[in-house]
């Protein structure tokens, strides 16, 4: 009978917590869904205005706002069987959650950056308005740069890394990189003033008697801009 009881308080707890992460699980569905549907729902309204930004901001949220669910759901779960196992795997789960967040937040800036420029340049094209597409682009592009470089340090400094430390090591090593990436960093600056300075624009006719080179300008990047020619 000892056993017996033995055996029932092992199993009675044993169920406890795994229905308790099988409701966490159950629950972070129900609650991905509904966030999804509300999301879609505003969606479709803010199709209705004429203002782009809502657009861009609702068909850029749903995947990223569902992952933050997921990531806040799965780490509840974690944590329930974490207080039922001695394993040190489970002693990084807040940290791994943070990063999570951080990633898609980023996500999410980023697609928003990337979709408020293209509605934004449909929109003023579509309205006959003048627009100057390369300097948009590059302030889009911008924009994405610094959230990327911003979400890398604070990641690193979830993970324990010594940002003071990497930034003074990135002072010194930067020149050795400098030195072996000359041409890249003079094509990225060459990029950076063409679309501040706008010499010449996507769609443009060019030409450079000292590269050979004449044509149409089809792309404007950081490192490289296409130009269709004649062959």
């Amino acid at each position: 009978m000892e056993n017996w009881s033995d055996l029932t308080g092992f199993l009675n707890i044993d169920i406890d917590w795994h229905i308790q992460v099988f409701l966490v699980v159950l629950a972070t569905l129900i609650v991905g869904g509904f966030v999804r549907g509300i999301i879609s729902k505003l969606s479709g309204r803010s199709r209705s205005t004429e203002n782009v930004l809502d657009d861009a901001f609702f068909d850029s949220l749903v995947s990223p706002a569902r992952g933050v669910v997921w990531i806040l759901g799965l780490s509840i779960a974690v944590h329930i069987v974490a207080i039922h196992s001695d394993s040190v795997v489970f002693q990084s789960v807040s940290a791994i959650r943070n990063v999570g967040i951080v990633l898609m937040l980023t996500w999410f800036l980023q697609r928003f950056i990337r979709s408020y420029v293209a509605l934004f340049i449909d929109s003023k094209l579509s309205a006959e308005e003048s627009v100057d597409t390369t300097l948009v682009h590059g302030l889009g592009k911008l924009l994405r740069g610094a959230v990327a470089i911003t979400a890398t340090l604070i990641v690193l400094q979830n993970l324990g890394v010594n940002i003071g430390g990497l930034l003074a090591f990135g002072g010194v090593g930067g020149i050795a990189i400098g030195l072996a990436a000359q041409d890249v960093f003079k094509n990225m600056f060459g990029g950076f003033t063409i679309y501040f300075d706008r010499p010449f624009s996507v769609g443009d006719w060019i030409r450079s008697p000292d590269r050979d080179i004449e044509g149409t300008v089809e792309h404007i990047g950081w490192r490289v801009t296409a130009i269709r020619t004649f062959n």
